[in-house]
């Protein structure tokens, strides 16, 4: 009786050591995502963390276009962009670390060359539709879980692509015009803020970043 009862025993506790190993596992990190307080959050990031990603090498690949296009105006605008949106990147990758998360770079799928009006063109489509459709969510997202460190780094993102928004209506005007009256390209100097990704121009004036309060001298220029 000994010898059968010896047995059970032990593969009877065993059980119950591995049962109770796997519930205090499961009550240490989030089974579900309904069960996760950041869980929106973190979708939402590793989503914008995604696109920046796609758009920072997106752009530098239309500078180079624009260069091969003779077009060095247009590739300073697209290689600032390109920076910018690799600040933000790295930003949204260490908000993503700093809740748990991971980031996981996407796959990137080499573009055709098409004129430099074409590249402006879906830099602004793209800019215009995240601005109107996705980040004014995300902010509210990070507001609503009451992380203000997400939000305010959302409204950095935010702000610096509105910025750029405007910039690419205005180069697309400006190329528009250069086209029908022969108008000069104008040289500009681009400057971007390391910290938040917030571009600015040389005719801005200004000393330090309007957002993050970073000085200017810091800042990455592109002319």
């Amino acid at each position: 009786m000994k010898r059968f009862n010896t047995p059970f025993i032990i593969a009877l506790a065993i059980s119950a050591l591995v049962l109770l190993t796997a519930y205090a596992d499961g009550e240490s990190r989030p089974a579900s995502p309904v069960n996760y307080v950041w869980y929106d959050s973190l979708q939402e990031l590793n989503e914008l963390c995604r696109l920046k990603y796609r758009q920072s090498r997106r752009y530098e690949e239309y500078a180079r276009h624009a260069l091969a296009q003779r077009n060095p105006d247009i590739a300073a605008l697209f290689m600032a962009m390109s920076r910018a949106d690799a600040v933000q990147c790295a930003n949204c990758r260490r908000a993503i670390e700093s809740l748990g998360g991971k980031f996981h770079a996407p796959v990137l799928v080499p573009l055709p060359t098409v004129s430099v009006s074409e590249h402006l063109g879906r830099a602004l489509r793209d800019k215009d539709d995240y601005h109107l459709k996705r980040m004014g969510r995300c902010i509210e997202c990070a507001v609503a879980d009451g992380n203000r460190y997400i939000a305010r780094m959302l409204t950095w993102c935010d702000a610096s692509d509105v910025r750029q928004i405007n910039i690419l209506r205005r180069e697309i005007e400006r190329l528009g015009r250069r086209k029908a009256d022969g108008e000069a390209p104008r040289p500009v100097l681009y400057s971007v803020c390391p910290k938040c990704g917030n571009v600015t121009e040389s005719d801005d004036g200004t000393r330090y970043c309007p957002h993050c309060m970073t000085e200017q001298c810091d800042f990455a220029a592109f002319r």
